[in-house]
């Protein structure tokens, strides 16, 4: 088993130094100064096989550090008290033994290392999954050291929490792999269940509004129980005899290479539209023209796929919203601090606004099942037929996003209410505030699509400025917002102010560099 982990990290090692040289020759300035040669070269090799683990290394600890800071401020946030940072940490792990399953998972690696060097997948299965174990204790162990610093966590919790996250990647996947040999597909595709899961599991976050959270006596309880399953699951793991057949099924030359670790292929089934929803009623397009017939061709065509994920959003939005009302009434003293909260600081609905904004998906749609053909004729990109199809694009997008954000809007206003109640015009800026932020992040995901359009044809991102570009947006958002302590008026009137002249910016950007920056990428 240690010969074939080693075997794996020297595979994962070798292909991120080809993948890190190939991709800085790609760069204008260095492409003609790194020749063929490096690939020959032992030393520059081993420099950038020292560079990469770096890299790695860095990377894994600021994920965990980032998935602390964010269950951290979420305590913050909802109960202003750092002590439920382990009541939240335990469910978020619970969530991550239904979705954070790896065995399974699709990638260039696997196929690599059990289908083209022909390795005993069964012995790969375990020496991976080992040292993916032994990764998770030690930046757990970082997290806590870390954040026991800010937190009310005792030794004793942690130990507990870092023993039951192990245990529980065990018992996760092995309920996976049971699930996909009963089923022949993979759980969290059954979007019902997975849906459900996810839907309790959150809404048990909101417990401490009734008095209710996770102590050290559930802990130690959790750990006999998940002890036990994982006992059970090790077993069942080690009784599997045709882990390569499975991998041979899920881990296609199409899936794992030509999809980029699986994460394009999965773009591209969500994407995807089936052949019911091909036919469009006739009463739907009478009477259009032009970009409004083409964008309402689009959208009809692909209504499963932009309506159905803002539904389960919303379902999401209300049964939070239901469990926060109803966890206040049991405890009244938390009225005060919400309606405070809900008047100074709904700035931070800012980072939920940037989550549940399903732009992103909608420009993959139209690239995969739209743009990618439609590009290869001049004429869909000049400037009239761009600027015509933004507008009637921009209008279907902030449709689509004011679901969920009107959702929001009502349940904000709800929380006033009942918290004490305001006056009506910050009942208004509150519900404002919320849908102009929607309208915000419509608009920013199609002009980034516009101006950076990063798919090639097999959906793989290409451009990584898009990705830049979207995560400083985000980010100078948050910034911007998530610490600012104004009223709630003035917050609105702001939030108006700035996306009215997004707006009118995008559309200039759009209609000067459009023609020249909407194209296919190679």
């Amino acid at each position: 088993m240690i010969n074939n982990l080693i075997r794996s990290l020297n595979i994962d090692i070798s292909y991120a130094v080809n993948s890190f040289i190939y991709g800085i020759r790609k760069l204008p300035i260095l492409d003609d100064l790194i020749t063929d040669d490096i690939y020959k070269s032992k030393i520059s090799k081993r420099i950038i096989s020292v560079i990469s683990i770096i890299l790695s290394c860095i990377k894994l600890l600021v994920f965990r550090l980032s998935y602390c800071s964010v269950i951290y401020f979420i305590s913050i946030f909802l109960f202003n008290d750092s002590k439920y940072f382990s009541h939240i940490f335990f469910l978020f792990t619970m969530i991550g033994l239904f979705i954070n399953n790896k065995l399974l998972n699709t990638s260039v690696k696997r196929y690599l290392s059990i289908l083209v060097f022909n390795m005993n997948a069964r012995s790969y299965m375990f020496s991976s999954f080992s040292w993916d174990l032994i990764l998770n204790v030690i930046l757990n162990s970082v997290g806590f050291i870390v954040f026991s610093n800010f937190c009310d966590i005792s030794l004793v919790t942690s130990l507990l929490l870092i023993i039951i996250c192990l245990l529980s990647r065990v018992v996760g996947e092995g309920f996976n792999i049971l699930y996909y040999k009963r089923f022949n597909y993979i759980w969290y595709n059954n979007y019902p269940l997975y849906f459900s899961v996810l839907g309790i599991l959150l809404g048990l976050c909101f417990t401490p509004f009734i008095n209710i959270f996770i102590n050290n006596i559930f802990l130690i309880g959790s750990v006999i129980v998940l002890g036990i399953l994982s006992i059970i699951s090790f077993i069942y793991l080690l009784s599997i005899k045709d882990y390569k057949i499975m991998f041979k099924q899920l881990n296609t030359l199409k899936n794992a290479v030509n999809s980029k670790e699986a994460e394009a292929y999965s773009r591209q089934s969500m994407v995807e539209i089936k052949n019911k929803h091909k036919e469009v009623d006739k009463s739907k397009i009478e009477g259009k023209m032009g970009y409004d017939l083409f964008n309402t061709l689009f959208y009809e065509r692909h209504k499963e796929i932009l309506i159905n994920s803002v539904k389960k959003f919303a379902l999401i939005i209300v049964f939070i919203y239901i469990g926060i009302i109803v966890g206040s009434c049991f405890d009244k003293s938390v009225y005060p601090t919400m309606n405070s909260f809900l008047h100074n600081r709904l700035g931070m609905f800012v980072f939920l606004m940037y989550f549940i904004n399903r732009g992103a998906i909608v420009t993959q749609a139209m690239f995969y099942n739209c743009d990618h053909a439609m590009l290869t004729y001049n004429f869909y990109r000049e400037r009239g037929v761009i600027l015509g199809l933004f507008k009637k694009r921009l209008i279907s997008i902030i449709k689509i996003n004011l679901i969920p954000s009107i959702l929001i809007g009502i349940g904000n206003t709800i929380l006033f209410y009942i918290s004490g109640g305001t006056d009506l015009i910050t009942y208004i800026s509150s519900f404002m505030f919320i849908v102009m932020f929607s309208i915000f992040f419509s608009v920013h995901y199609l002009v980034l699509y516009y101006l950076l359009q990063p798919y090639n044809k097999d959906m793989q991102m290409k451009k990584m400025s898009y990705g830049i570009a979207s995560f400083l947006t985000y980010y100078f958002s948050y910034v911007i917002f998530f610490e600012l302590v104004v009223s709630t008026v003035t917050l609105s009137i702001i939030s108006i102010v700035f996306v009215v002249l997004y707006i009118i910016i995008g559309l200039f950007l759009v209609n000067k560099f459009a023609p020249r920056t909407f194209k296919l990428n190679k």
